[in-house]
């Protein structure tokens, strides 16, 4: 962000930029907000909603995997009090706090409320803020390796990213990592500009370790941002192996602490967490695992694992320029590698930026990216303002040598162009949801498919307080209905197994809710082969009741009642095609809603 100086011919540019940044903050929290959007920015809020009710480190979401690491170290969890191993805990704790003081407020409602859950609109603005910090430090970083043009460039690329400013509000841990990783890359600029001058480098090194252990306790996957950083620290800062000690100190005693209180919860120090290494040494996916109660992950095929990097790789490349976020002179950081600056310290953040790039490509390619850049552990959009701040150096290096007349011109003609094209899809999108969001205010259509919050609700009054349910979408359905939800196990006969250790600690299952999760393929045929085969019928039954076709599950199977959530009408002589529904053991009405 430009300097607080408030005099001068830069005057009125500066302001007219905070003006424009706050204005952008607002309309996304309060405009154009439909809602999480984040599968993981859901199962976190959730999370932290029960921190700031419990004061314990406690889930309403249950992972089979975790679950079956706590059966084998014989801790009898339950699903209603099941404590938390597979997410990361400092985007929770921060929620938690401010959940802590609206209590009063924490139910969903959207009958008294509106659709727009209210915490919704305060996770987003903790988003906005993360993007207002992320664009101050990125300028910061450019002003000290450049000068206040390069980093004017770099700051307006960020506020007319469109993909940023809609994932910032979407919940997802990436949006606490942008501003995290913005102020490493700012503190090993100083460093390096302290070691070209000669001067101790030890405090701005002591900070950025700490960042790194932030980062790595807000993303599993930020492991490989910091192993990047630590390289980059050793092979381009003076006294470099040194120095990366000192950084790597900070987020390995983090691990032990956090490996230590897993153990005390589950007897595993990886925890859940443990399923994202498997993942990323087998060609098996994360979600997957995660829902396997029985998990057997085969030996590792060296073939096997390197076609799937290689294919993982292919995709990844195929949409850098989306995983960017749109952003041009982020894509041109590529062409700054060719480039050889003047200053040693530039140099080196140029190549440290490199390294981690290299190291999160490796890492996304190792586990795949199922949803290509919305998904929430593609992390190359974090790496995005730093790259930018490379991208608008070089930039204006290849615009100054053709030499255009007019002095306006000669400094802005080519960044123009390239925040021109950067600003698209902010321009062909803000307005219309803006328009939609002054229209019709909290009624503005929600993500769905697959996720209709209002319809989630009906949950909370069609169960007892002793039961749960099994979900294909459980961050989701526990978010918004308030419901301890187990994720759908991979092999069926395993919902049995849960459903008695439940049942042996006086809780019962009430059935399962199938969104349109689990029928999202690209052939029909990819319903009786892909993921969720095993319950086909669960997943066919909804829609083929719009024809009066009713695929009905095996006689043994009791969650037999459909009670529609969410239903669309195919036709005048057809019946409704249930896109999401409830199927429990028998019929239920609706209730007055719990004191939670």
């Amino acid at each position: 962000m430009p300097s607080p100086q408030s005099s001068g011919p830069g005057a009125l540019p500066r302001s007219v930029f905070y003006v424009a940044a706050i204005v952008m903050a607002l309309l996304h929290v309060f405009v154009t907000f439909r809602g999480l959007s984040s599968v993981e920015g859901m199962n976190q809020a959730q999370l932290a909603r029960q921190i700031s009710r419990t004061g314990s480190y406690q889930t309403l979401v249950t992972q089979p995997y975790a679950w079956a690491q706590m059966e084998k170290a014989a801790l009898q969890p339950s699903p209603t009090a099941m404590p938390e191993t597979v997410q990361p805990p400092l985007q929770p704790l921060l929620w938690s706090a401010v959940f802590r003081m609206l209590q009063p407020w924490q139910v969903y409602d959207p009958q008294a409320g509106g659709a727009i859950y209210l915490l919704d609109r305060v996770v987003a603005s903790f988003g906005v803020t993360w993007y207002l910090l992320t664009i101050f430090f990125t300028h910061g970083a450019a002003r000290r390796l450049f000068d206040e043009h390069v980093a004017s460039i770099a700051a307006l690329a960020l506020l007319v990213c469109h993909p940023a400013w809609e994932l910032m509000v979407s919940g997802s841990p990436r949006a606490l990592l942008l501003p995290l990783f913005a102020l490493a890359f700012r503190l090993y600029a100083s460093a390096s500009c302290r070691a070209a001058e000669n001067r101790g480098i030890f405090a701005p090194l002591a900070v950025l370790g700490a960042v790194c252990a932030l980062m790595v306790l807000t993303h599993w996957m930020a492991l490989w941002i910091v192993l990047g950083i630590i390289i980059g620290v050793t092979v381009f800062l003076p006294g470099g192996k040194a120095g990366a000690l000192v950084v790597a100190l900070f987020p390995l005693l983090a691990l032990v602490a956090w490996g230590w209180w897993n153990t005390q919860l589950c007897g595993e120090p990886l925890g859940g967490i443990r399923a994202l290494f498997q993942a990323q040494s087998s060609t098996v996916a994360l979600d997957s695992l995660l829902r396997d109660f029985t998990p057997s992950v085969a030996l590792i095929q060296v073939h096997e694992l390197l076609r799937h990097v290689g294919l993982g790789w292919q995709d990844q490349l195929a949409h850098l320029y989306a995983h960017l976020g749109y952003v041009v002179p982020a894509l041109l950081f590529f062409i700054a590698l060719l480039h050889r600056f003047k200053t040693a310290e530039t140099a080196a953040a140029c190549w440290m930026l490199a390294l981690v790039f290299f190291c999160v490509a490796l890492g996304m390619g190792l586990l795949g990216l199922a949803n290509v850049e919305k998904d929430d552990n593609a992390l190359y959009i974090v790496l995005m303002p730093a790259m930018s701040v490379l991208g608008a150096a070089m930039l204006v290096v290849l615009w100054s040598r053709f030499h255009v007349s007019g002095e306006f011109l000669a400094r802005w003609g080519a960044p123009l162009a390239a925040l021109g094209i950067t600003a698209l899809p902010l321009l062909v999108n803000l307005p219309v949801l803006m328009k939609f969001g002054l229209t019709m205010g909290s009624k503005i259509p929600p993500h769905w498919p697959p996720f209709l919050p209002e319809r989630a609700y009906i949950l909370r009054l069609l169960m007892e307080k002793n039961e749960f349910v099994i979900s294909d979408s459980p961050a989701f359905v526990a978010w918004y209905a308030d419901v301890p939800c187990v994720n759908l196990p991979v092999q069926r006969v395993d919902y049995e197994t849960m459903k008695a250790k439940a049942a042996e600690r006086g809780v019962k299952l009430a059935g399962f809710v199938m969104t349109p999760v689990s029928a999202k393929v690209e052939r029909i045929t990819d319903l009786y082969t892909g993921p969720y085969s095993e319950w086909r019928d669960l997943i066919i039954r909804g829609p083929m009741l719009a024809f009066d076709k009713d695929f009905a599950p095996s006689p043994e199977f009791p969650y037999k009642v459909p009670i529609p959530l969410v239903g669309t009408s195919v036709g005048e002589k057809e019946n409704i095609s249930l896109s999401m529904v409830f199927y429990t053991d028998k019929p239920r009405a609706m209730k007055k809603p719990p004191v939670p």
